[in-house]
C-alpha cells in the first residue's frame, strides 16, 4: 500500500483503462487480465495519471459530485491501495 499521502498514483505500465468495445463497462487491462469496474472504480483511476496525489484525487472528486471529501475519503483511499497491491498502480 502507498505509504505518503503526498505520493501521485499512476497506472502501472503496461496497464490500461478503457472502455469494453462489446459490453461499453470499464475495465482495467493487464497482460492477460481483464479486471471489470464499476463507475466509482472508473472514475477514480481515471485521476491516476501521475499529476495529483490521494487527496487531490479526493477533492476533484468531491467538486465533480458535490459531495464532503470526507465522505469519499475512505472509499478512495482504500480502493486505491487495493489496486496498489495488485501491482496496477505505481507511485511518483
Amino acid at each position: 500500500m502507498y505509504s505518503a499521502a503526498y505520493q501521485r498514483p499512476r497506472l502501472a505500465k503496461r496497464v490500461r483503462l478503457q472502455t469494453d468495445k462489446i459490453t461499453g463497462k470499464p475495465v482495467l487491462l493487464h497482460q492477460e487480465t481483464v479486471l471489470l469496474l464499476n463507475h466509482s472504480g472508473y472514475q477514480v483511476l481515471r485521476l491516476c495519471d501521475g499529476t495529483q496525489t490521494i487527496a487531490e484525487i479526493i477533492g476533484t472528486l468531491a467538486k465533480e459530485y458535490q459531495m464532503a471529501e470526507s465522505t469519499l475519503s475512505q472509499d478512495v483511499s482504500q480502493f486505491v491501495g487495493a489496486i496498489s497491491q495488485q501491482g496496477l498502480i505505481e507511485w511518483v
